[in-house]
């Protein structure tokens, strides 16, 4: 072992550098190797030799021991001093932390970017848990009503919400989102006075999504929403609209712009305020029931009409139809609606088609009355390839087409076999091409969980790369797949995206969602 000249601390000698004095023949040394390899005893003569190394690797191992020793106490006291020091320097960083500066009103707007989707009432979760950070932070939580102003409550899921929580909430917004799953196999109690905490506060409504139980239909009917903008109303299950007549507790909801009401298990009808402002609603109802609507809401700029519960019931006589001058947007189960309606700027048209029903025709009749310039066609189902191609043929304003692929029974095969015809349809060669026209060509496969990706692809290369084609932007949808493209597939829309054309694909909720979407089914919360 050697000391340092400069800083004293002490260096490891090897074993082999170490010279203890002692003069050792080769054969010896040889007979020493060979013991260290065997089992036999040694001689006297080598003990001799032996005893005396032995004896000083002892010493320079003893030395060495408390060296260590020395050395492992120097470390746990250094390492003891970087540990506080640690501590104390972190706390000062954090005074000067930046975070401390921002100001409240900035810090405010990062708190309503934390919040989830749907705010549940948890301790534990934004906007609840930035109240426990520090003072600051919780005074500036409490002082942005905006952070408090959605409610989630799902009964089917979690049974009981504390009450006295719920009520903290609400006294520190100035307006509430709504959104109340009832539960019809609960226990009703908890559920009701929920519901009723939230009716105190009736006067704050702006948003509502209700399921409803039969329950739950009495207490709504005694108050007033005079904020409430939109709402969405559905039951949960057939027994939750047991002895129920109708929807009336809307009446009192005069600010109301945007209603829907999902009936599904019974028609019930909804009484709405006798001065109204709606511009959209969305009803499964009877036709008649639809009439009447129409007649009664000139303001109307979207419109989703689902004709239900009139199974055989024949479609009556079209009279002068119902002018609906700033209608936009329209969704209809029933193609016969467009007989009876007549929309000058409609933009966009979506329709379940019915594989019995020939959709052209009462398409152009609307079309032709109405004097419109449709921009985009979404069609759900089974639609025919030719009878698809016609309709856009014969109106060059359809410049954006969607197609949702969906078999009623939920056969794969009939629904990728008429994905394949129309992506043989669509794609371009050197002997056929049709619809340059469209720019937007969205196509969605209902039941399919996997698809051959490069004849799609080949139908989007064929239609970027041929002159005079204007597609520019393309949607494809896999509702019921679990996983995404593969690597080659994905490659291929990399390059279509780096060229210029605007490409999704989405799978799974995703695209169950953004299905919805073509058809004018809000997202909810």
């Amino acid at each position: 072992m050697t000391r340092c000249s400069a800083c004293g601390a002490f260096a490891k000698s090897n074993p082999d550098e170490l010279e203890f004095n002692i003069t050792i023949a080769p054969r010896t040394l040889a007979r020493i190797s060979e013991l260290l390899t065997t089992n036999e005893p040694p001689q006297e003569a080598e003990l001799v030799i032996l005893r005396p190394v032995a004896e000083k690797t002892a010493e320079r191992l003893a030395c060495l021991d408390a060296e260590i020793c020395r050395l492992r106490s120097q470390l746990e006291q250094l390492e003891g001093e970087r540990a506080a020091l640690r501590k104390y320097h972190a706390q000062n960083t954090t005074i000067l932390s930046p975070s401390r500066r921002i100001p409240a009103e900035v810090l405010g707007e990062i708190f309503l970017w934390s919040l989830p989707s749907n705010c549940v009432a948890d301790i534990e979760d934004t906007p609840w848990v930035l109240t426990h950070v520090s003072r600051r932070w919780r005074a500036v939580a409490i002082s942005k009503s905006s952070l408090w102003y959605r409610i989630h409550l799902d009964f089917s899921t979690q049974p009981e919400y504390p009450l006295a929580m719920i009520r903290t909430q609400i006294e520190r917004a100035r307006r509430l989102k709504i959104t109340f799953y009832g539960w019809q196999q609960g226990d009703p109690r908890p559920q009701v006075a929920m519901l009723q905490l939230l009716l105190e506060y009736s006067s704050m409504w702006e948003e509502l999504n209700l399921e409803l139980t039969k329950d739950l239909v009495p207490p709504m009917g005694c108050r007033r929403f005079p904020l409430l903008r939109r709402t969405w109303v559905q039951w949960d299950g057939a027994d939750s609209q047991v002895a129920v007549e109708s929807v009336d507790f809307f009446r009192r909801a005069t600010s109301l712009v945007d209603i829907t009401v999902f009936s599904e298990y019974r028609f019930i009808p909804t009484l709405l305020p006798r001065h109204h402002q709606l511009t959209r609603y969305d009803f499964d109802a009877p036709w008649t029931t639809h009439y009447e609507l129409l007649r009664s809401l000139p303001n109307l700029h979207e419109v989703r009409i689902i004709r239900n519960f009139e199974r055989g019931v024949p479609w009556p006589e079209p009279g002068e139809p119902i002018h609906l001058l700033h209608l936009q947007r329209m969704c209809i189960s029933h193609v016969e609606c467009l007989d009876y309606l007549s929309a000058p700027v409609l933009e966009r048209i979506a329709i379940y088609n019915r594989e019995t029903v020939e959709t052209g025709s009462h398409l152009e009749r609307f079309i032709t009355r109405s004097s419109c310039a449709v921009r985009r066609l979404c069609i759900s189902g089974l639609p025919d390839v030719h009878s698809t191609e016609k309709i856009l043929r014969q109106h060059p304003s359809m410049t954006e087409l969607a197609l949702s692929i969906k078999d009623g029974h939920k056969d794969e095969d009939i629904e990728l076999d008429l994905l394949a015809a129309f992506l043989a349809r669509f794609t371009v060669s050197n002997s056929t091409g049709i619809l340059p026209h469209i720019s937007k060509l969205d196509i969605a496969c209902e039941h399919a969980d996997d698809i051959t990706y490069p004849l799609y692809l080949d139908m989007l290369h064929s239609r970027w790369n041929a002159p005079e084609y204007a597609l520019e932007d393309a949607e494809f949808l896999l509702p019921n797949a679990v996983a995404p493209p593969d690597p080659e597939s994905v490659a291929r829309m990399k390059t279509l995206s780096q060229a210029g054309m605007q490409i999704s694909v989405s799978w799974g909720h995703n695209a169950r969602v953004r299905g919805d979407q073509w058809f004018l089914i809000p997202t909810r919360a």
